[in-house]
C-alpha cells in the first residue's frame, strides 16, 4: 500500500530572547577627548557613537528602559566607568550591555586596554592609564545576568577574545586583533557605530520581528567591508546569539518594493565582498538574489522592470558561484521575457544581453538547460 506523501512543514525561525526592560541594563562609554600627557588623536565620533546608540536603545525600537541605561563620555577614571555597572549582588538580570567606543590601545603582552582621556599610548604606560578590558571583564563577573554582551568599537578589538575572563561574555568586536577600527572622513559617529545605526534605521526586510546579535553581526559583517571598514568579530556564549536588542523597523516589508530593493543591495554586497568567504558566500548571495527573484514575480510579476532586474542579478550571481550553464539558461530566459516589454535600446535589457554572451560563452554554447523556464528563481 503506497504511503501518503506531505509536503514538509514550514519550519519557523528560531524565536529570539527577549528580555524584559526592566530587567536589563546597559551601560556606554565614549572616550572622545585626549588630554595632556596623551598623543592620540581627538575622536569626536565617540562622543557621537554612544550618544545616537543610546537613543536607539531607549526609543520606540529599543528594548531598554531609559532608566537603566548609563551612558558616559569622557570619563576620567576607571572607577568613573565602573561605578555606572549594576551593584554586585543584585537580582539577576536578564541582560546586560556593554559599549565602548574610542581608542583601543595595548598595555604589556599586548592586552587590550580601553583608552581615557590622558591615556598614553606605550607598552610600559598604557595599562596604568586607561581602563584594562580584563578589568572590565572581571566587573562583569559579580554582575548576576543571564546575558552579558560587550560591544567593543575601538582599534585592536579582537584581542578581548584573548582575555580568560571574557569566557562566558558574548563579544562584538570592530576589528581583529592587529586591525584598527576606522571611522572615514564625514562619518557623524565612528564607522563601526554609524554602520549599526545605518542598519537599525533601515531595518532587514526579511529579518525577524526583534533584530538579535546574530542577525546584526551577519549584517554588518556584509556592510562594513563593503564601505571599506574592518571586519567585525563575533563569539556567542551559548544562545547569546539569540538575545535581541531592538525591534526590527522593517519587519513585515519583504515583498515591498522597498524592501525588495534592500534585500538586492544587501545581496549585491554580500556578492562584492565575497572574496574573504570564497563559494560559500557566492552561493549565499545567489540563493538571496532567487529568492529575490522569485518574491518579486509572485508580487511584482515576472516582467515587472524590477523583477527583471532582478532575474538578471539572479543569473550573474549564480555564475559568479561557479554555475555557468544555469546562469545561461537562467538569463535566457528573463531575456525572452525582457524583450516584448521594452524597446530594443533599453538600458536594462542591452545590459542583459551583454551578460547573457558572458555566460554562454563561459557556458561553453550551451544550448538553455531545464532552468531556462523559470521566471521567478
Amino acid at each position: 500500500m503506497p504511503t501518503e506523501q506531505h509536503s514538509p512543514a514550514h519550519v519557523p525561525p528560531w524565536p529570539p530572547i527577549v528580555p524584559a526592560p526592566g530587567r536589563s541594563a546597559a551601560v556606554l562609554i565614549g572616550t572622545a577627548t585626549q588630554v595632556v600627557p596623551s598623543t592620540l588623536p581627538q575622536l569626536p565620533q565617540a562622543a557621537a557613537a554612544v550618544l545616537a546608540l543610546t537613543a536607539e536603545l531607549t526609543g520606540p525600537y529599543g528594548l531598554f528602559d531609559p532608566s537603566t541605561v548609563h551612558c558616559r563620555v569622557d570619563p576620567p577614571t576607571p572607577t568613573e566607568v565602573l561605578r555606572l555597572l549594576p551593584a554586585p549582588g543584585g537580582d539577576r538580570l536578564d541582560l546586560l550591555l556593554f559599549h565602548f567606543s574610542g581608542h583601543g590601545v595595548l598595555g604589556p603582552g599586548a592586552r587590550l586596554c580601553l583608552a581615557l582621556p590622558g591615556t598614553v599610548d606605550d607598552g610600559s604606560s598604557a595599562e596604568h592609564t586607561s581602563l584594562p578590558v580584563a578589568t572590565v571583564f572581571q566587573a562583569l563577573e559579580s554582575v548576576p545576568a543571564r546575558h552579558k554582551v560587550v560591544v567593543l568599537d575601538c582599534c585592536f578589538a579582537g584581542r578581548a577574545l584573548d582575555s580568560p575572563k571574557a569566557a562566558d561574555v558574548h563579544l562584538l568586536a570592530a576589528a581583529g586583533r592587529t586591525k584598527r577600527a576606522r571611522t572615514p572622513e564625514g562619518y557623524p559617529q565612528t564607522g563601526f557605530t554609524a554602520t549599526l545605526l545605518r542598519l537599525l534605521a533601515e531595518g532587514v526586510p526579511d529579518g525577524p520581528e526583534h533584530l538579535d546579535l546574530t542577525t546584526l553581526y551577519r549584517h554588518l559583517e556584509v556592510a562594513l567591508p563593503a564601505a571599506g571598514l574592518p571586519r567585525p568579530l563575533q563569539r556567542a556564549f551559548g544562545d547569546s546569539g539569540d538575545v535581541a536588542l531592538f525591534r526590527n523597523r522593517a519587519h513585515g516589508t519583504a515583498v515591498t518594493r522597498r524592501g525588495l530593493l534592500a534585500r538586492a543591495r544587501f545581496a549585491a554586497r554580500l556578492k562584492a565582498t565575497a572574496a574573504a568567504g570564497g563559494q560559500r558566500r557566492l552561493r549565499h548571495a545567489a540563493a538571496l538574489f532567487g529568492a529575490i527573484a522569485s518574491d518579486a514575480a509572485a508580487h511584482l510579476g515576472p516582467t515587472d522592470p524590477d523583477t527583471l532586474r532582478y532575474r538578471h542579478a539572479h543569473a550573474s550571481a549564480t555564475g559568479a558561484a561557479g554555475e555557468p550553464r544555469r546562469a545561461y539558461a537562467l538569463l535566457s530566459a528573463a531575456v525572452a521575457d525582457w524583450e516584448p516589454t521594452v524597446p530594443p535600446d533599453d538600458p536594462g535589457l542591452a545590459a542583459a544581453r551583454a551578460s547573457l554572451d558572458v555566460w554562454r560563452e563561459r557556458a561553453g554554447a550551451a544550448p538553455p538547460a531545464a532552468a531556462a523556464g523559470e521566471t521567478g528563481a
